[in-house]
């Protein structure tokens, strides 16, 4: 077990109740009997099924199931101790229940007696929340994962032979694939792995990869990508794919030894349609991280409150998978912010507020790739430094770069860009993004296809002629975009 120093340190505060929010009731048990063991201080366990029992012992006190009963017989016990009420949170609407949890109070703020309540979620009555230390349970780290999975070769070992085909390396890989989850689910997902053939190895990454998206696709709050393309798929952005090599080890122990911090992230401002997304998707490919989407419309919630709570388990469930890309496509779609107003009844201010604290104070290795269209909807605040590493302005492609992108997107299609005359193509692609290039080179496709011929320079010019780009559609935001960036931002390309 990782040492819990907060815990520990909130038993011997002397505050009388500590709420522990954790879904992993038995890691909670064996968590305490370990912090009592250390402070030397007896430890009890009460259910509603079982009563009062004495830790590690079978037999439990007589008729001390209810609640009631229960807290009596904890009242009567003198001298330091932990007391583990694992139902209590059910019968804290019970006016009796919450009068004696009143009344032990004084007495156990005096020494080291504290009662422990645990479950997914605990609700306290107003009465006892200024009594009450709350307290998350953190999920297994890499070295409580890497424990679980050798007992599990070695549980499993004693039933059926198991080839163990994991270096050191995967061994590793696995575990950071296993960030996430609770020591259950891990054994569970383990268990499954070698069930399939009696072995584990390298292959079992992409197996334990497939079961997180299952468990992020219940949540709802958070998407799992599997990036097709990497960086040399992504046309342009010669200085931003600079800066990303120089950062592409930073999440490896190694970095960590010589001295440096993951980096924070990067905002990706610009033009609709320039490759901003492509780049986040890219960037996970190329560091193999796993990616993760947040689509900030998704978190909005038509309940008081609702909003607020599935921003703290996107956070929450971006730092548990971490080290990990975490993309926040469009910021300003479902995060726009309105300093003057309340419409919302501050919804926004809060959301807001809460992913700016994120964003500057978290300690997991998360690299945040935001992007956004338009800067003028989002706040000040979310450019300072400190929030992200780097904020760079991603322009329409130049001529150089608009080569590229017919190149790249011409092979996807298994097409040889020798064949086609690509300065032409270049000179009628002016003022065209890289998403609109594309579009016209599947365009001319169906085109060709449709025609019975294949598709040539001329077929793909009269595509292009055929379409206004947005910097026609759209010319005086794009300009007032690029009159914003000029001195605040560094150029993607």
């Amino acid at each position: 077990m990782p040492p819990l120093g907060d815990l520990a340190l909130m038993i011997q505060s002397r505050y009388p109740f500590i709420a522990v929010e954790t879904s992993e009731e038995d890691r909670l048990e064996t968590t305490l009997a370990e912090i009592a063991a250390d402070l030397r201080v007896p430890f009890f366990v009460w259910t509603v099924t079982n009563g009062l029992h004495r830790h590690g012992l079978p037999n439990a006190i007589y008729d001390s199931q209810q609640p009631l009963k229960g807290l009596n017989n904890v009242a009567t016990m003198t001298g330091e101790a932990i007391f583990l009420m694992k139902d209590l949170h059910r019968y804290l609407g019970e006016p009796a229940v919450v009068r004696k949890c009143l009344d032990l109070a004084p007495a156990f703020g005096h020494d080291r007696r504290v009662i422990v309540m645990s479950a997914v979620k605990v609700e306290l009555p107003a009465e006892l929340e200024p009594l009450t230390a709350r307290f998350t349970l953190a999920l297994p780290d890499a070295a409580e994962l890497k424990s679980v999975v050798k007992r599990v070769v070695a549980e499993c070992s004693r039933e059926r032979p198991v080839s163990m085909g994991l270096s050191p390396a995967d061994l590793d890989r696995l575990v950071d694939r296993l960030r996430g989850f609770t020591a259950f689910e891990a054994e569970r997902a383990i268990t499954q792995a070698i069930l399939r053939d009696n072995t584990l190895d390298a292959r079992d990454v992409d197996f334990i990869v497939e079961l997180k998206k299952d468990m992020l696709r219940k949540d709802g709050v958070l998407e799992y990508v599997s990036p097709e393309e990497n960086l040399a798929e992504v046309g342009g952005f010669k200085n931003l794919k600079a800066w990303l090599e120089k950062r592409k080890k930073a999440f490896t122990p190694e970095a960590k030894t010589f001295g440096l911090e993951p980096s924070r992230g990067i905002l990706l401002l610009g033009v609709q349609g320039a490759g901003k997304t492509l780049v986040a998707r890219a960037v996970a490919r190329e560091w193999g991280l796993p990616l993760l989407k947040m689509e900030p419309g998704r978190l909005f919630d038509k309940y008081i409150g609702e909003t607020e709570k599935n921003l703290e388990r996107a956070l929450r469930m971006a730092e548990q998978m971490a080290p990990c890309v975490l993309m926040i496509d469009e910021l300003e779609k479902g995060l726009s912010y309105n300093p003057g107003g309340d419409a919302d009844a501050g919804l926004s201010k809060r959301v807001f507020g809460r992913l700016l604290a994120w964003l500057q104070d978290r300690k997991a290795p998360v690299f945040v790739v935001a992007t956004s269209n338009d800067i003028g909807q989002l706040p000040p605040e979310l450019t300072r430094k400190g929030r992200f590493d780097e904020i760079f302005f991603v322009d329409l492609p130049n001529a150089e770069e608009r080569r590229e992108i017919f190149a790249i997107h011409l092979r996807k299609r298994k097409r040889d860009p020798r064949l086609f005359d690509l300065t032409e193509l270049v000179a009628a692609s002016d003022g065209f993004s890289g998403a609109e290039i594309e579009q016209a080179v599947v365009a001319a496709l169906y085109t060709a296809f449709s025609r019975g011929v294949e598709v040539t320079s001329a077929i793909l010019v009269e595509e292009l002629k055929a379409t206004k780009p947005l910097s026609v559609t759209r010319a005086e935001s794009i300009t007032a975009l690029r009159d914003w960036a000029h001195d605040r931002t560094v150029m993607a390309s």
